[in-house]
């Protein structure tokens, strides 16, 4: 690795607000309340059971024993140890009484070496938290034909194989509503850190960080892959993945993509193909091989079009490119239709192009605003980050960014990728518009001393 990976403390503190808040909006319950029954599950107990009561004395000595007892109200806690199986959940819980796995709070609950970790089909309101799931032969975690599960503040690692046929997903979410992805860190895995596929809609997936997942043998694994329409993926920091950080393909769109980081990946930074009427705003994009912010459909189509930009900060994309798409900020002649972009900023430290738009390029967004009328707004300059090179986007005093975008624009956060809510800084006038004048580019608010 090059260094860049965030420390778990960072990674807990930067999502802790937001999560909580959608839980809470989703009614997504917490390990179950005092009416419900916890079954334990400890391997390392001398008089562990499976065929026991699951009981603190004598627990189960396997997670799947635990599964099979586990109905509405119930939570699995499990102690720490290596366990080599795969949990498949036979029951359901409810709206008010989930069914909850979780791994015993400062454990390290590890499960590998089987197709899966945890296996959801044809189930509703399922919790796993906090588990540590590598080496599976597929998908770390998978969510099939399900609803309202909740994947949240598990690790997932080496899933699948680097060969054609035998690539895996670390999460894989199939025809799954209404559910939430929060929190986990999905890495090194040989396809997606976390793959959304068709039939998902009003997911959110949020706060996670994805990073370093390859295929290997060809540039196609991305840190989050969305290819089902309506769903909010927001606050996620997905970065130095083979393909881009962020992508949205075939029938991908209706989405909110909002308050992510995306960096040094080996194609886009936030990539949308055939996805139409995709809302991205508040997002920080750099230093990604191809276009930062790429809008794209197939030839003869619209199915890109209606797109709305705003509030990004897009800085050094495409400056080594020599193949592809190039520009901070792309929208090419199929998507042009109905989209617009304003507010955006962007920045160069070296010559390379500053947008590609309707199939022409810009060097300076003066060019672009003159030639299409679009990015009226706009602002290219340094947005002054701490860091970007060891992935650190916080804004320093003095940013341009600081108290100048619209927060009236459709899907504007009223908080940051960590959680604070958007705040006046007293040294900056405020150059923004909409209710909130004071509102920063980019996923991290400046917060004044």
């Amino acid at each position: 690795m090059t260094g860049q990976v965030h420390t778990f403390a960072r990674w807990t503190a930067r999502t802790v607000g937001v999560v909580l808040v959608l839980i809470a909006a989703m009614a997504v319950a917490a390990p179950a309340h005092a009416s419900g029954t916890t079954l334990y599950v400890d391997q390392n107990n001398p008089v562990c059971s499976n065929t026991g009561p699951g009981s603190w004395d004598v627990p189960f000595c396997t997670i799947q024993a635990g599964a099979s007892h586990a109905v509405a109200g119930t939570t699995v806690l499990v102690a720490a140890g290596t366990y080599w199986e795969r949990v498949t959940v036979p029951n359901s819980g409810t709206a008010t009484d989930p069914i909850v796995f979780q791994a015993t709070p400062g454990a390290t609950v590890t499960l590998t070496g089987q197709a899966n970790g945890f296996a959801i089909s044809t189930k509703s309101w399922i919790t796993v938290r906090g588990f540590n799931i590598t080496a599976t032969s597929k998908y770390g975690i998978s969510v099939q034909y399900s609803s309202n599960i909740t994947i949240t503040g598990n690790h997932v690692s080496y899933s699948g194989q680097p060969v054609s046929g035998l690539t895996a997903a670390g999460i894989y979410v199939k025809s799954t509503n209404d559910s939430l992805i929060s929190e986990n860190i999905s890495d090194h895995n040989t396809d997606g850190g976390i793959y959304v596929h068709s039939g998902s809609t009003r997911d959110t997936i949020a706060g996670n960080e994805t990073f370093a997942n390859a295929r290997g043998y060809t540039r196609a694994a991305p840190g989050i892959d969305v290819r089902s329409s309506g769903n909010t993926v927001e606050g996620n920091i997905s970065h130095d993945n083979e393909d881009s950080g962020i992508q949205f393909y075939n029938g991908g769109g209706g989405a909110i993509i909002r308050n992510n980081v995306c960096y040094h990946n080996g194609d886009h930074g936030i990539d949308n193909l055939n996805s139409s009427k995709q809302v991205i705003v508040a997002n920080t994009v750099y230093g990604n091989t191809t276009a930062g912010i790429n809008v794209e459909g197939t030839p003869g189509t619209t199915a890109s079009s209606g797109a709305t930009l705003a509030n990004n900060i897009s800085v050094d994309n495409a400056l080594h490119n020599t193949f592809g798409q190039k520009g901070n900020i792309r929208v090419d002649v199929n998507s042009v239709p109905g989209t617009t972009i304003n507010y955006d900023q962007i920045f160069l430290t070296s010559p390379g192009t500053m947008f590609n738009w309707n199939g022409k390029t810009y060097a300076s967004l003066a060019a672009l605003t003159a030639a299409t009328g679009q990015e009226a707004h706009g602002i290219q300059a340094d947005p002054q980050w701490t860091a970007a090179a060891s992935g650190d986007f916080h804004l320093l005093a003095g940013s341009p960014a600081i108290d100048s975008a619209h927060s009236g624009v459709t899907g504007q956060p009223s908080v940051d990728i960590e959680g604070n809510s958007r705040v006046d800084d007293p040294a900056t006038p405020n150059t923004g518009t909409g209710p909130r004048r004071y509102d920063d580019r980019g996923a991290y608010e400046f917060q004044p001393a």
